[in-house]
Order: structure tokens, then C-alpha cells, then sequence
């Protein structure tokens, strides 16, 4: 029975050094996409390359501004609010990397795995509100020089929004619930 445990808790170790490896992925694509507000807004370059079948991972800008027209305040504020928010992304990745690595110790109840769950929930409501609040703000920046009949600014919340956070908030509860749990084991192991 317990060499079934050892077994056990050594595929999962296992998996989790996996997706400790995995979770590089989307960081390392994160980071080359960092790059595309810049080369958009500043050089209009619309994509870095890597397209295929027609889709573009690192499109940027929106079809109702030509980066050309822009002034420098504009591309430059429209750039910091598109990398900051792929920031942000890339450190809720780092977190769920930090997770893995843990769980790939077989730290499973942890104070310190328990709070890289709830950071990274936390990056991820807080990147969907950021994204929700940045379109309408960005939109009025962009078309800011066009004529008064083609300024407008934009907002939209999609299904997808909706269970973007839902999924955020979940994970958010699980990591302070482990963090709660984590803490009252430790009180119980002092009253033995």
C-alpha cells in the first residue's frame, strides 16, 4: 500500500515538473508578443512573423486607427497599456509556474504554494478588469486626432469575460481556502 502511495505521489511530482516546463510556453510567447504594441504603434509593423493560415499571434493596434496618424503621446500611451496588460499576464504565468514547482517538491500544502494559487487568480481578475477598463480608454486615445464624426470609444464584455473571471475568482477562493487549511494545520500540529 505504501510503495502504491510512493508511486503515486512520484507520477504527480512528476506532472507537475511537467507543467512547471509547460507553463515556460506561454511566458516565453508572452514575451515576444510584449513587443508587438511597440513595433505597431511606433513602425508600423502589424505582425512579427509568425503567422500562419492567415491568423497572427502578435497582431496588434486596431483597424480603426493607422498607427502612421498618430501623435508620439498616443503611440506611447497606447503602447504601455497594451504591454502592461501582457505583463501582467506574463507574471500570472510566472505564479502558476512557482505553483508547479512546488507542487513538483510535493509541497501540496503550503502557505507559500497556496499563495502563488491566490496570486494567480488575483492577476487574472485583475488583467480582465484592466483589459475591460483600458478599451474604452484606448479607443477615445487612438481616434483622439480623427474628426469629430470618427471619434468614439469602445466597450464590450463578452461571454468569454464572464468566465474568464468566473475561472479567476474560483482559483482566487481555492488558494485562500489551501492557505486557510495550511494555517490550521499548523495550529493543530502545535497543540500535539
Amino acid at each position: 500500500m505504501n510503495t502504491d502511495m510512493t508511486k503515486t505521489y512520484s507520477r504527480l511530482n512528476q506532472y507537475c515538473r511537467i507543467m512547471a516546463l509547460l507553463t515556460l510556453i506561454p511566458i516565453l510567447i508572452l514575451l515576444i508578443g510584449a513587443m508587438s504594441p511597440f513595433l505597431y504603434y511606433f513602425f508600423d509593423i502589424q505582425n512579427i512573423g509568425l503567422e500562419f493560415a492567415g491568423f497572427s499571434f502578435f497582431t496588434s493596434g486596431e483597424d480603426y486607427v493607422d498607427s502612421k496618424s498618430l501623435a508620439g503621446w498616443q503611440a506611447t500611451i497606447a503602447t504601455l497599456m497594451e504591454t502592461s496588460l501582457i505583463l501582467i499576464l506574463i507574471y500570472a504565468f510566472y505564479q502558476l509556474r512557482l505553483l508547479f514547482i512546488n507542487y513538483s517538491q510535493s509541497e501540496y500544502f503550503s502557505v507559500k504554494s497556496a499563495n502563488h494559487c491566490y496570486i494567480f487568480g488575483k492577476l487574472l481578475v485583475c488583467w480582465e478588469v484592466i483589459r475591460f477598463l483600458s478599451e474604452p480608454l484606448l479607443t477615445m486615445i487612438l481616434t483622439y486626432n480623427q474628426d469629430a464624426s470618427a471619434r468614439y470609444f469602445s466597450i464590450s464584455f463578452s461571454s468569454d469575460d464572464i468566465i474568464t473571471l468566473f475561472i479567476a475568482i474560483s482559483i482566487m477562493l481555492i488558494g485562500q481556502i489551501l492557505k486557510k487549511a495550511c494555517q490550521l494545520d499548523e495550529e493543530n500540529k502545535q497543540f500535539i
